[in-house]
Parts: structure tokens; C-alpha cells; sequence
């Protein structure tokens, strides 16, 4: 572990606690300490950094007087993030950031109104905790730590570019999407889509007229290790859990180069074009066919890897909404 990173955990206290802000530059990290994440069915661990960013100007100038203040909406992509996740929670009403942006076509950016900025703010305070690691270095140094402590601590807020690989940075946002929406006027619809990049199939079913040649060869493999699947399936919460299955099972059934695949349902219905591969297909039946694992499937979207190594991961995320 980065030492930088256990320093800012070690160090972390409740937002009301802190006294004194430093007015020097340097990385400032946030921690959840409340009981009702707004990201569904997600917990963050007691020492999980939810959010890392530099300031340069002071952290004084950055955090006490920017995201942790009301009105700062327009100009802190953190309370955006926060806000978008809560604005059904907290009833925040999202309204265009000043008229300048909206003549622009500057339509992303946008901010809450009077009550709805003193209820952020007030929900930041007694949920969040804070920590700050002084830097001497120049403002590239900076930057260039920051990246650093961001690929490896892989905060769920920080959705742009330094963080590519986070799971939940579709969710949020299309949920600033919707606040942005909203300020600017525009007709919001909420619906379930399939991610990008991947097309909608009809599921393929275990009772399916004339299956492939390949078919049903890894069924057994699979219902072989299925207790250890169906842990993972309810112990996944926003987390990817590991099953290692074997290989010489795998090299039994087929005559695979690869039988790397990635398969996914989402609420209870395949979701993903897996490419005709039989392996997938026969992990899907057994799913399917299992009593009771539809409906642990239901309301979420799930993914089911396996790599060249033969290890199945298994995660599961909240359905996309735009």
C-alpha cells in the first residue's frame, strides 16, 4: 500500500471535528461515515477514500470553502456527484448554474437551489470525513501524485479520466446527466438500457430447439462448482468475488484455445451478445435452470467473467439509468 494512502487513512476525522483547514497544497481525501450510501445496494468500507483530489490554492480554500460550502455547487464537481446521487433522498431541485452558461450551451454544468445547497451541505457534514497530506511539490508533481493515488485507490466519485477502470462512474453519470436535464428544461426519462457497446439478445434458454454442436459440453463443469457460484452470487455486493474453477475439468469437456468469456444478465435477462461461445452459454443454462437464482439476478445487472486462468469473477452493479 502507498504510504501517502495510509497516511490519509490513518488520519481521516468526521468533517465537523476538524478545527483547522491547512493553507498549504497538497492531496485531500473524503470518507463515508453515515449508514445510507447513495449508491444502491453499496457500503463503503470504514477506510475506503471515496473521493481523492489536489488542491493547490490550500485546502482551506479548496474543501472548506468549496465543496463543503453551500452555494459551490456550480463549481465543485464533488457536489455535483453527491448531489445528482441524493437528489431524491434530500428533494434537491438542480437549476442552471448562472445565465451565462445557459446562453453559452454551457449545459453540464449546473448548481441547486438556495434550500437544496443548505441541505447538501448539511448532509456532507454529517456523513463525510476528511484527511490532508501536505505537498511541497510543484503543481505538475502535484497532479502527477494525484493520478498516481487514484489508480491505486480507485475512489467511486472520481469519474473523469485518472480513474477509467471505476464500475459506478456510469451510474453517476447518468445521474448528473439527469440534474443537468433537469436545470436546463429538458424532458428527463428514466428507463433501463444496456451498457454501451453491447446488444440487447433475446436469452438464450436451456429448452432451445437444435443447439450448437458445442453446446451443453461444460454444463457439468459448472453445476460441479456451482455452491461455490451461488456464495459468490450472494455474497457479491458492489465487489468482484473470485471462484477458481478447474482447469483440467475445462480441458476434459472441450478443445478450447480460450474459454475466457464474459457473459452478463441484467435484471434476470441475458443482456450481452456473448459471441455464440458455448462456455458462456452453458454457464447461462446452468444459472437458468438452478431453482431460485433468477430471482437473486433480478434488479441488478450482474457479470460473470472468466479469465485464461480459469478464475470466475463475479460482480454486480445497479441497473444503468439515463
Amino acid at each position: 500500500m502507498n504510504p501517502i494512502i495510509d497516511k490519509l487513512k490513518s488520519e481521516a476525522r468526521p468533517f465537523k471535528q476538524i478545527r483547522k483547514f491547512s493553507e498549504k497544497p497538497g492531496i485531500f481525501a473524503l470518507f463515508f461515515t453515515g449508514e445510507d450510501f447513495p449508491i444502491p445496494d453499496y457500503i463503503p468500507q470504514k477506510e475506503e477514500i471515496i473521493y481523492l483530489g489536489k488542491t493547490e490554492p490550500g485546502q482551506e480554500g479548496r474543501d472548506e470553502r468549496s465543496h463543503f460550502t453551500t452555494g459551490k455547487t456550480g463549481s465543485s464537481t464533488l457536489r455535483r456527484s453527491l448531489g445528482a446521487l441524493l437528489k431524491e433522498k434530500l428533494s434537491l431541485k438542480p437549476i442552471p448554474r448562472s445565465d451565462d452558461d445557459f446562453d453559452a450551451g454551457r449545459r453540464s454544468i449546473y448548481k441547486f437551489d438556495d434550500l437544496s445547497e443548505v441541505n447538501l451541505s448539511k448532509w456532507m457534514k454529517e456523513n463525510l470525513a476528511l484527511s490532508f497530506y501536505e505537498s511541497d511539490k510543484s503543481p505538475a508533481e502535484t497532479d502527477a501524485l494525484e493520478t498516481t493515488l487514484v489508480a491505486e485507490a480507485k475512489p467511486l466519485l472520481n469519474i473523469d479520466s485518472k480513474n477509467p477502470g471505476n464500475p459506478h462512474a456510469r451510474f453517476i453519470k447518468a445521474a448528473r446527466k439527469t440534474c443537468a436535464d433537469i436545470a436546463n428544461g429538458k424532458e428527463v426519462k428514466i428507463e433501463v438500457v444496456p451498457e454501451p457497446g453491447k446488444t440487447k439478445v433475446v436469452p438464450f434458454r436451456s429448452t432451445a430447439v437444435n443447439p450448437g454442436p458445442n453446446e451443453h459440453k461444460y454444463e457439468e463443469v459448472f453445476k460441479t462448482a456451482f455452491p461455490q457460484i451461488e456464495q459468490a452470487i450472494d455474497e457479491a455486493g458492489m465487489r468482484k468475488l473470485s471462484v477458481q474453477l478447474s482447469p483440467e475439468a475445462f480441458k476434459k469437456a472441450g478443445t478450447r484455445q480460450s474459454y475466457s468469456f464474459n457473459l452478463e444478465f441484467a435484471d434476470g435477462v441475458v443482456a450481452n451478445d456473448a459471441g455464440g461461445l458455448s462456455v458462456a452459454k452453458d454457464l447461462a443454462r446452468v444459472l437458468e435452470q438452478t431453482p431460485g437464482i433468477l430471482k437473486k439476478l433480478k434488479g441488478k445487472h450482474w457479470k460473470f467473467n472468466m479469465d485464461k486462468g480459469f478464475v470466475l469473477w463475479v460482480s454486480k452493479t445497479a441497473l444503468p439509468v439515463v
